[in-house]
């Protein structure tokens, strides 16, 4: 894995997005929504608190009372209110080929300790057209699942990877992924059942299908409840996906600088030469805000290019029938091909 051993190589940049402006730095690239309606700060999606102009695209502005200072504002998931609903998705690939490296800040304040549902961040295959998460409530906008309701809804598009940092629990419950898992509670399973103030994982899937759960940490303890603001509830989150390269590859997820989670890379992840990304977080009968912001994605190693080449020949006749012939070689990026999930697949999970 890549947190011991020999060292990598340099890494390369792959993207920054601080979340703590007005707007975002890429508007092509992203998107943005909810559910749930609009209100007072907040205008029924994902939103910069820095932000002031609700009706902004990508992602607009909270409108705050008093918004937050150019770049010390952070992206609004949802509001501390019932039954709310927020995403970010970024739709524009970004190469696999050697590892990733990501961080960011989140934080899940204004409720106290009794609090819902939590954050996930997801990978899906680069071929994806992310335009939609998956469902809320137990599956964080990742998985398949129930709402708390009567409501299933599917899960995201060809998903590669789906954590979620899971104040309520839910993100762990067998109602929250698609069909195919294996029998039991172990990995590989469709979970042990809700289990609160945790980072659990859930692995590749597509409409109704997978999404089958792959391991937690342990308990949290108050690491996920700050006082009621956001700066006492920050923690950073590290999460690195080793290349496929490695002899041993792994998924490591690290808070505030403690790894509390290790689990097998995914097949498909492996399998994948790009990948697109999202946050979605949600609440229901019971509310908190969630936040994130300072986002960073790097390679762990360098980032070989994948090309193809063209050549295009062309060929001149002239007067005496003598010809000269060109010949162009164009280089371009080979097109991503969606992964296909494999259901049940189950993984060893060390926490």
């Amino acid at each position: 894995a890549t947190l011991v051993g020999i060292p990598h190589a340099s890494a390369d940049e792959l993207l920054v997005e601080s979340f703590t402006g007005a707007s975002v730095s890429d508007a092509a690239a992203w998107s943005s929504g909810g559910s749930g309606g609009a209100e007072a700060g907040w205008p029924g999606g994902a939103c910069l608190t820095a932000g002031a102009d609700t009706s902004q695209s990508p992602v607009p502005g909270c409108g705050l009372d008093s918004p937050d200072s150019e770049g010390s504002g952070a992206l609004r998931l949802n509001p501390n209110a019932l039954a709310k609903a927020g995403f970010a998705l970024h739709n524009e690939a970004l190469p696999t080929s050697g590892g990733l490296d990501i961080t960011f800040q989140q934080a899940q304040w204004g409720a106290g300790g009794y609090a819902a549902d939590g954050i996930a961040f997801f990978l899906v295959d680069g071929a994806t057209d992310l335009t939609h998460p998956g469902a809320s409530g137990g599956g964080l906008g990742y998985s398949a699942g129930w709402d708390g309701g009567s409501n299933y809804g599917t899960g995201i598009d060809n998903g590669l990877l789906g954590i979620g940092i899971d104040k309520w629990g839910n993100f762990s419950a067998q109602g929250s992924t698609g069909s195919g898992c294996l029998a039991g509670t172990g990995p590989g399973s469709a979970g042990p059942g809700q289990t609160p103030n945790v980072v659990s994982v859930r692995g590749p899937g597509n409409g109704s299908a997978g999404y089958c759960w792959l391991g937690a940490s342990g308990d949290l303890g108050t690491l996920l409840y700050g006082d009621n603001t956001r700066a006492g509830a920050a923690v950073e989150v590290h999460i690195v996906v080793d290349p496929s390269t490695d002899a041993d590859p792994k998924v490591t997820v690290s808070l505030d600088g403690t790894q509390v989670l290790q689990i097998d890379e995914p097949a498909e992840l492996l399998a994948s030469t790009s990948f697109k990304f999202g946050f979605s977080a949600s609440t229901g009968a019971v509310t908190d805000v969630h936040e994130v912001w300072n986002l960073n994605i790097n390679s762990v190693i360098p980032v070989e290019p994948t090309t193809t080449s063209t050549e295009v020949t062309s060929t001149t006749t002239t007067d005496d029938t003598s010809t000269s012939t060109t010949t162009t070689t164009t280089t371009e990026p080979v097109p991503a091909t969606p992964a296909t999930p494999v259901e049940g697949a189950a993984v060893n999970y060390t926490g």
